[in-house]
């Protein structure tokens, strides 16, 4: 396996296609029991404020150019800040039972994930550093004020082992699979817009984006019909 594959394979695991059915099961999960309805309607609201963020971050771009000036940035990383969000939250439930010592360590095991992920995407040129940054930021925002909120829950300490391991099983059935979600939004921006064409990476100023969007040479012109093509082959 080359590392290229390596950087590949990993960067799956932060695909909203794996990742938000793991957060769905997780919230119903929680929502189906009285004692963890008000942490299930936490978690909705933050990953609502997650997700949205992103969105948002991208629709600003692609609709109306919108971007923090000075940087090469055209949205946060849906894959950073997701796998920021819920990784280091099923390592805590995995943990929930262990000694705080462990429960940390799960839970640094599951930021160092999450983290791997974020390193992903900028091997597989997805993002620049500013939008993995920033995404995982954002993330790690949301999932630690939902650790914060469950951090004295006596339901997520008891159950909550076995739960988790079926947090996993979007995680064997939907691993590989691409969910279009920049497509969507695409199509999401030019309908708020009334553009009928999205900002791009291209529409940055040539010093934020460097090279990557130089134009392509000019064709030369064609010659006149029944001219000779030099170095043509009869």
């Amino acid at each position: 396996m080359s590392a290229g594959s390596g950087w590949v394979h990993l960067t799956a695991l932060g695909d909203s296609a794996v990742l938000l059915p793991v957060a769905v099961l997780l919230a119903v999960w929680l929502l189906m029991q009285r004692a963890s309805r008000r942490h299930g309607l936490w978690w909705l609201l933050l990953l609502a404020g997650c997700i949205g963020g992103v969105a948002v971050s991208k629709l600003a771009y692609m609709g109306w150019g919108l971007h923090p000036p000075g940087l090469d940035f055209v949205g946060l990383s849906g894959h950073c800040a997701l796998s920021f969000l819920i990784w280091p939250t099923v390592a805590a439930l995995l943990a929930a039972r262990a000694r705080p010592l462990w429960r940390g360590s799960a839970v640094a095991l599951g930021a160092l994930l999450a983290l791997g992920i974020s390193v992903s995407r900028l091997a597989v040129d997805a993002h620049t550093p500013s939008e993995a940054a920033l995404g995982a930021l954002w993330g790690a925002l949301f999932g630690a004020l939902f650790l914060w909120i469950t951090r004295h829950s006596p339901r997520l300490r008891g159950r909550a082992g076995w739960a988790a391991f079926g947090l996993l099983l979007p995680v064997l059935l939907m691993y590989g699979r691409v969910l279009p979600s920049n497509r969507i939004l695409a199509g999401v921006a030019r309908t708020i817009s009334g553009h009928a064409r999205i900002y791009t990476r291209c529409d940055l100023p040539r010093a934020l984006r460097g090279d990557a969007c130089a134009p392509a040479p000019r064709p030369r012109r064609a010659p006149a019909p029944g001219s000779r093509i030099p170095n043509a082959r009869h």
